[in-house]
C-alpha cells in the first residue's frame, strides 16, 4: 500500500492538471484569424477607398453638390444688366406738330406748318409779297430759313406761334394761331405753260377764305381762287393744279 500512494498523487495530480487546462482553454476566447478581420474591414468601406481612410467631406469632389446642375434648376450667378431705357422723341418734335395761321404786323398773311421737326411757311399780302421759308423745330423753337436772307424765327406757345420775319433790314412780327383741323393750308402750283412759267401759292384760311399770289413769267398777279376739293384754278385762260405742301416735300413745293 505504501508503493501506491505516490502513484496515486501523481496520477490525481495529472488528472487535475488536465482539468484545469480543459477548463483555461475554453475560458479564454478564439484570436480571430488574421484574414477574416480585414474581410470584414473591407465590406464595410466604399468601393475604393483605402482601407482606415476617413469618410469623403461634404463639398468634396464627387459630392452631390458638385454634380452638373440641371439647367434652370440653379439662379443665374449675375443677373442681366438692365435694358436700356426707350429713347425719347426728341423734345418737342411730335409735340409741336400742327398747323398755324395768322398775321404779320404789316398786314400779310402767314400759314406754318409742322411735322417731325420740320417746317414750312409761306408768307404773301395777296398782291405781290410772297416768301417761301423752310426750316427746323428745336424743342418749340423755330428757325426757317428762305430766298434773299428771309428768315424766319419763332416759339410754341400753346395753340399759338410768335415770332419775327426778316428780310434784309425790314422786319414784321407775327401772331399764328393753330388751325386745329388735320386739312392743309398750304397749296402750291409750278407749271410751265405757252412757253411762260407759273409760280403760284396760296393760303386757305379756317373761315374759308384763301390768300395767294401767283408769278406768271416772274410778274406777280392776284391768284385766282383755288379749287380745294380738286386743287385747281385758272390763270390767264390756262387749268392750273396746285397740291398740298409739307414740311418734308421736296424742295419747291
Amino acid at each position: 500500500m505504501k508503493r501506491m500512494t505516490p502513484m496515486l498523487t501523481l496520477a490525481t495530480g495529472t488528472v487535475l492538471a488536465a482539468v484545469l487546462f480543459t477548463m483555461s482553454a475554453q475560458a479564454a476566447p478564439p484570436a480571430p484569424a488574421a484574414g477574416a478581420g480585414a474581410g470584414q474591414a473591407n465590406a464595410a468601406a466604399p468601393p475604393g477607398a483605402a482601407p482606415g481612410a476617413a469618410p469623403d467631406a461634404p463639398g468634396a469632389p464627387g459630392a452631390p453638390a458638385d454634380e452638373p446642375a440641371t439647367p434652370g434648376a440653379q439662379p443665374a450667378a449675375t443677373s442681366p444688366p438692365p435694358s436700356p431705357p426707350a429713347a425719347s422723341p426728341a423734345p418737342g418734335t411730335a409735340a409741336v406738330d400742327g398747323t398755324w395761321t395768322g398775321h404779320l404786323d404789316g398786314g400779310a398773311t402767314i400759314a406754318l406748318t409742322v411735322r417731325q421737326g420740320k417746317a414750312v411757311a409761306y408768307v404773301c399780302d395777296g398782291r405781290s409779297l410772297e416768301i417761301w421759308l423752310r426750316g427746323t423745330v428745336t424743342g418749340k423753337e423755330l428757325d426757317l430759313t428762305g430766298k434773299d436772307g428771309a428768315r424766319l424765327t419763332g416759339t410754341v406757345e400753346g395753340d399759338r406761334v410768335r415770332g419775327e420775319v426778316r428780310v434784309g433790314d425790314k422786319r414784321w412780327a407775327f401772331t399764328a394761331t393753330a388751325t386745329g383741323g388735320t386739312s392743309p393750308a398750304l397749296y402750291r402750283a409750278t407749271a410751265q405753260v405757252r412757253d411762260a412759267g407759273v409760280d403760284g401759292g396760296w393760303i386757305l384760311l379756317a373761315d374759308g377764305t384763301q390768300v395767294g399770289v401767283v408769278t406768271w413769267n416772274g410778274k406777280p398777279v392776284a391768284a385766282p381762287p383755288l379749287d380745294p376739293a380738286f386743287g385747281t384754278t385758272i390763270v390767264n385762260g390756262v387749268t392750273i393744279t396746285a397740291v398740298p405742301v409739307f414740311p418734308d416735300a421736296p424742295a419747291g413745293r
